[in-house]
């Protein structure tokens, strides 16, 4: 009966350990760091004079960032979302948007100016409503750590009609 006790108590001694000892760490995902992105917009809205105006207040700057080059190895097949951000102008064309980056790797961003519409003086007493865009998406690359600024311009229009 001593040798059943002893050998159950070895036995359950045994069971608690292989149970109870072998523990997975969790992984603790740490947010990614940011980058800031500041700047200003510019467009031609009066002719009459020889510089570059401000963009109106609200227009949007859409930034985009493929979610895989901000992973260290990438899952092959694994489709990565495109992550977007927007910052909007304010009235003096500036704007500032954070962007998530890595260490290892100079992230790609492609940035989208959104067309607006807006008056632009041709002559003195010629005003027109026209439609602004940019003839292509500008494309920079940021890594962490570092800031940056940046200066677009809006280069095409074309009369609004309604």
């Amino acid at each position: 009966m001593k040798n059943i006790i002893s050998f159950m108590l070895i036995a359950s001694l045994g069971m608690l350990l292989v149970f109870s000892g072998c523990k997975e760490d969790e992984v603790v995902q740490e947010p990614l760091k940011k980058v800031t992105v500041e700047g200003q917009v510019l467009t031609e809205l009066d002719l009459t004079n020889a510089v570059l105006e401000s963009v109106p207040t609200g227009t949007k700057i859409i930034f985009r960032i493929d979610s895989r080059d901000l992973v260290a190895a990438p899952v092959a097949g694994y489709t990565y979302q495109v992550l977007q951000y927007e910052a909007t102008v304010d009235a003096d064309g500036y704007f500032s948007v954070e962007l998530p980056s890595v260490n290892f790797n100079a992230v790609p961003v492609e940035v989208v100016l959104n067309p607006f519409v807006a008056e632009q003086t041709i002559a003195a007493d010629n005003k027109k409503d026209m439609v602004y865009e940019s003839s292509s998406n500008y494309n920079f690359t940021i890594t962490e750590g570092e800031d940056y600024y940046k200066v677009y311009t809006y280069d095409q229009t074309t009369i609004y009609e309604y």
